[in-house]
């Protein structure tokens, strides 16, 4: 009986002494806060330039490609030469015919008013003659406009952009209508961002959209979405959403380049903690919050993600002190030291 006391009145005096020796967790905590936090949807998609803002640069007569200053993808400011034309045969012929028109019908115009003179022609005749001089004039004036009386003709840029298509080479021989170039505005851009079907209804023009680089760090640009397209690109069998890339925004981003788009949907109001202060285990996500300094488990469901913010949902309040680093060291009940 006496040692059975004993041993209870150690026990009963060392247990002060066992709770001050068992460890504690440095840890650092935040409050949970109640957020408004976008729901969001990613796509993926190349640059490429904006259809709208492409010229396209055809033949006008039958020539051969001299010489070409630009090769696919480079970037030309106004006004630079893009290639030469070296006149074909035919074309030149074009033109002389059309010069030896012109001067035949004055010639006509000058005896048919003399004989309009001599009462041997009327004023009709002198119409008809004056009208196919005009007509002439005019045919000379289009080959002159073509520029098939020179022997050869430079391509100039009619405007600062980039090279995006060049199907020719030197010495090719070119036709009416063969095209020579594609010059797409540096200024104006485009991505068509790929998103489920099931995702579709979702998605509206308006939407603002995140765009940023997908092999590259940064915040990227914000847009708006213009065009939701309403057909399956039999390719990647996705649905394309267009999103412009204009002015400062085109800067940042090359045609070709890949990108992801978040596009915000909706805005709700929810509680949000770091994303640090969520774990898994197979009992599902949970964080740890910060009572009487010890820490207590609590199961969660996590919801929308904005940058490095969950949205969370669980027996927390708005305030509650989480961990949001040592948490991987923590279990239920363990004793823990909140630093600065």
């Amino acid at each position: 009986m006496i040692k059975a006391l004993t041993l209870c009145l150690l026990l009963w005096f060392a247990a002060p002494l066992w709770a001050a020796a068992q460890p504690s967790v440095a840890v650092q905590t935040a409050p949970v806060q109640p957020r408004s936090m976008n729901d969001t949807l990613t796509g993926f998609g190349v640059v490429r330039p904006d259809p709208e803002a492409q010229t396209t640069k055809d033949a006008t007569y039958a020539a051969f490609v001299q010489r070409l200053y630009v090769t696919l993808g480079e970037p030309v400011a106004k006004g630079d030469p893009l290639l030469i034309l070296r006149t074909a045969p035919s074309a030149h012929a074009n033109y002389r015919s059309a010069e030896a028109n012109v001067h035949f019908a004055r010639q006509k115009v000058a005896r048919t008013r003399k004989l309009l003179k001599q009462q041997l022609a009327t004023h009709a005749n002198v119409n008809a003659a004056e009208q196919a001089l005009a007509q002439a004039k005019a045919a000379f004036a289009a080959q002159n406009a073509l520029g098939t009386g020179q022997k050869t003709r430079v391509i100039k840029a009619p405007f600062a952009g980039i090279v995006s298509r060049l199907p020719i080479e030197p010495g090719n021989q070119v036709t009416v209508g063969t095209p020579l170039f594609q010059l797409a505005k540096r200024d104006r851009l485009q991505v068509a961002l790929g998103i489920e079907p099931g995702e579709y209804q979702r998605v509206k023009t308006s939407m603002t959209v995140q765009v940023l680089p997908l092999f590259r760090g940064g915040q990227g640009v914000e847009s708006q979405i213009t065009q939701v397209n309403a057909v399956v690109d039999p390719n990647t069998r996705l649905v394309n959403v267009i999103v412009p890339l204009d002015g400062a925004a085109a800067e940042t981003f090359l045609p070709g380049m890949r990108v992801k788009g978040v596009l915000k949907l909706a805005a709700h109001n929810t509680l949000a903690v770091p994303r640090s202060a969520v774990l898994h285990d197979s009992q599902g996500d949970y964080l740890f919050v910060v009572r009487k300094s010890k820490a207590r488990r609590i199961n969660v469901q996590t919801g929308l993600e904005n940058n490095d913010l969950v949205g969370i949902t669980g027996h927390l309040k708005a305030g509650a002190s989480i961990v949001i680093q040592g948490n991987y060291e923590l279990s239920d009940g363990m004793p823990v030291r909140v630093q600065p």
